[in-house]
């Protein structure tokens, strides 16, 4: 504990002077040999911290607080290390250190990309500054290596709702994102802080605006899945205020990207683009505040936190930075167009970012307004999930229409590649196919206004996903200008049609069906084609938790699907926090989802709750494709995406032994099935790229080996 705390106090001095360094009026060459050896120092004790604090976990040092409170030993390693961000302290750290981290990897990017040095100064000061601020967040609010006046000999672990495998990799994937987005704010105030480098920070906030989102989005999808496995509501998004808090920076970071698209292109967005890279961050902090200042009450949010005000002050002095930059220099942003003019693919860009800031300006206010409403009248207003999906359904259904639309587009006239005779007639012989066979199933199951609403739906996604696919196809046929461009816009329009694959699976949500009742043994329930028998109680019990399970006979049309067994789990550690256990019977179509409720093991009666939502999978599909599509586009430029030549047989041993070590060590923590999924997806993986090779070549007219 005593070499954690000081590791800190060494990360926050260390970014404190990198800072100083970077912000003296010395010549960057001079500084360049001492910036960057602070920056690296400054992270690595950042690191060697969070080290020492798992090193207590796993070890069970029950002399510091934080370990009592977040281990217990019938813990396994695995929850042990997931403990470093299970409470608010841990949490805390691991996001300091990655913003530490984060410094250092600025610090050799620049030494790495001298094109960028003119925005190295100030850029690496603010990156200096957030670095110092989050470690004296740490060390003064959280410290998670406060001492007991006795050592304890045992802890109270943690929370049963964390001991999920999701949770295990959720909150360091959200924290990536939070602070990969401190990037694009840094870039900008150094553009405006230097002056005339407008043209500049765009391409280097690019890459780096690209790989927090990335982090951001899987964070985001991580949180889904972990919700609809371990909560027991039946659903994946509940329009909580922590959800929200994550999705808001999703949102802006999301516009952000593409008008620094246009900015690059035209010229266009300068004023827009600081303004978005300041409200994301400023987002990303405000966020942490909701989930940390104990204002609100969820699942998700940390008790008895007391570092809002220093949050508040936090998003208070960025905004003001970036404010009191962009009136100095003014000027910059009157030598470039707010927006492009006239119907094309860059206008429309223009009207997506527009369309996705109102989204988070309606979250926003949507998620404060009960905080509004109980400050200044005392009164308690709940917002529903319901009130959420009147708004941000069309919202959303508007923006996949302009993601269709602007692929319709050209840059600069009105023609476009899906527009081009030969693509005419097969698009829309596809639009018409796929929207009628869609519309037949809807208006089978839903009746009424719902049944128009379904109509919009499937009409904007299938309209979205021959758009898509129509400038996929025109990229295999005819290539880009080069390689690197290419794999760029192939890996946009993945993630393009990845949102499309999602919007398939909210559109299930529109034809849920549930069915409820409290059943003795050989009493039944139907919902769907399911019918359900229910069998009776069983008791699984072991060292670290009791389950109660109820056995189901499950049938669909007549056709028997098994024995399925939802549950009920009260962890010894916790005896007053039981966790659903969800039995999800997973499919392309649909997911039968099963809860077990009140259960009396006296008489074996159970409240049985039987959920069918279908096109759940396509959530998670699209999830995947969505990662694909960002890593294509966000990877470094590589000899390999150029030749055709194959690499040499020691890189392919390295990945077979990297491969084979991450699988084995996933087996050992998480079990066989999740090794075995973990196999299954790097071959996907490594299937795809290969493929992806291929497209990006046949540009070129040649087919690689």
């Amino acid at each position: 504990g005593s070499l954690g705390h000081f590791a800190l106090v060494a990360a926050t001095i260390l970014s404190a002077l990198c800072g100083a360094a970077s912000l003296s009026g010395s010549s960057r060459e001079k500084l360049a040999s001492v910036v960057r050896p602070l920056a690296a120092m400054a992270g690595m004790s950042a690191i060697a911290s969070v080290l020492c604090l798992g090193f207590a976990l796993i070890t069970h040092d029950y002399r510091l607080a934080y370990v009592r409170d977040y281990a217990d030993r019938s813990m396994s390693d695995a929850y042990l290390l997931t403990a470093l961000w299970g409470g608010q302290e841990g949490s805390l750290l691991v996001w300091a250190a990655l913003q530490a981290g984060l410094l250092a990897l600025m610090g050799r990017f620049f030494g790495r990309n001298p094109q960028y040095a003119p925005l190295s100064a100030v850029t690496m000061g603010v990156l200096s500054a957030l670095s110092s601020a989050f470690c004296l967040l740490v060390l003064f609010h959280a410290d998670p290596f406060e001492t007991l006046g006795t050592e304890a000999s045992s802890g109270v672990g943690l929370n049963p709702l964390l001991r999920n495998p999701y949770m295990a990799i959720h909150p360091p994937t959200l924290y990536l994102g939070f602070v990969g987005l401190s990037v694009p704010l840094a870039l900008s105030v150094a553009a405006l802080a230097e002056g005339g480098l407008q043209e500049l920070w765009p391409k280097a906030a690019r890459s780096w605006t690209l790989w927090a989102w990335l982090f951001l989005s899987a964070g985001n999808l991580l949180g889904m899945v972990w919700a609809y496995e371990e909560l027991g509501w039946g659903g994946y998004w509940g329009w909580d205020p922590v959800e929200n808090a994550s999705f808001m920076p999703w949102l802006t970071a999301t516009a952000l990207l593409h008008t620094l698209i246009a900015q690059r292109r035209s010229g266009t967005h300068r004023r827009f683009n600081t303004f978005l890279a300041a409200v994301s961050f400023a987002l990303v902090i405000f966020g942490t505040f909701l989930t940390r200042s104990g204002v609100i009450q969820s699942v998700h949010a940390f008790a008895g936190a007391t570092s809002g005000p220093y949050l508040l002050g936090l998003i208070a002095a960025a905004l003001a930075l970036v404010v009191v930059v962009s009136v100095w220099r003014r000027k910059d942003f009157e030598s470039g167009k707010d927006e492009a003019e006239g119907l094309t693919r860059m206008s429309l860009i223009s009207w997506t970012a527009w369309m996705l800031l109102l989204c988070a300006v309606f979250v926003w206010l949507a998620t404060t307004s009960p905080l509004w409403a109980q400050w200044l009248r005392g009164e308690k207003v709940v917002m529903t999930p319901e009130f959420y999906n009147q708004w941000m359904v069309p919202l959303g259904l508007g923006i996949l229409a302009l993601v269709g639309l602007c692929l319709v587009l050209g840059w600069t006239t009105l023609e476009g590649s899906f527009l081009r005779p030969r693509l005419v007639g097969p698009a829309g012989a596809l639009l018409v196919a796929v929207s009628a066979a869609l519309l037949g199933g809807a208006q089978r199951e839903v009746s009424g206004p719902m049944r128009y609403a379904a109509v919009v739906a499937i009409g904007v996604i299938a309209f979205a996903f021959v758009a898509v696919a129509a400038e996929l196809w025109s990229l295999a046929r005819k290539g880009g200008s080069g390689s690197s461009a290419r794999r760029k816009r192939v890996g946009a329009h993945i993630v393009h049609l990845s949102i499309v694959i999602l919007f398939i699976g909210f559109l299930g949500s529109g034809f849920e069906k549930e069915a409820s009742r409290s059943l003795l043994p050989g009493q039944g329930l139907s919902v769907g084609d399911y019918h359900l028998t229910y069998l009776g109680l069983r008791v699984d019990d072991n060292f670290e938790r009791r389950a109660l399970l109820a056995d189901l006979e499950v049938k669909r049309d007549g056709e028997p699907l098994g024995v399925l067994s939802p549950g009920r789990r009260v962890y010894y550690s916790h005896p007053g926090q039981p966790t659903s256990e969800v039995f999800i019977r997973f499919g392309l179509k649909e997911d039968l989802f099963l809860i077990l409720g009140d259960a009396d093991e006296d008489t074996s009666r159970a409240a049985i709750r039987a959920v069918v939502n279908p096109l759940v999978a396509w959530l998670w599909i699209g999830g995947a494709v969505l990662m694909l599509g960002t890593g294509v586009s966000a990877w470094p430029e590589r000899r390999r995406f150029e030749s055709e030549a194959s690499p040499p047989s020691w890189v392919s041993a390295l990945w077979g032994l990297v491969g084979a070590t991450g699988t084995a060590g996933i087996g050992a923590a998480f079990g066989l099935h999740f090794a075995v999924l973990a196999l299954l997806c790097a071959a996907l993986v490594a299937v795809v790229i290969e493929l992806g090779r291929a497209v990006l070549v046949l540009g070129n007219g040649e087919m690689p080996s």
